[in-house]
């Protein structure tokens, strides 16, 4: 998952866990993050699909530490 957002080669949509996994955190915080509109995603049948620009643009502005 880490390789494929650092090189340019973003999947369309992102799982909640591999969001997670990217960011370094667990999912209770990507749900927090996605309650927050700080991640943009969209609801697949009981599936939470993220847009991985989201997650790139969110890591890039070094709010997690």
């Amino acid at each position: 998952m880490q390789k494929i957002l650092l090189n340019n080669e973003l999947p369309d949509l992102v799982s909640v866990p591999e969001a997670a996994k990217y960011l370094g955190v667990g999912r209770k915080i990507i749900y927090q993050l996605l309650e927050n509109g700080e991640l943009r995603a969209i609801r697949e049948k009981s599936k939470i699909l993220i847009d991985p620009c989201s997650i790139r643009e969110f890591h890039n502005t070094g709010k997690m530490v």
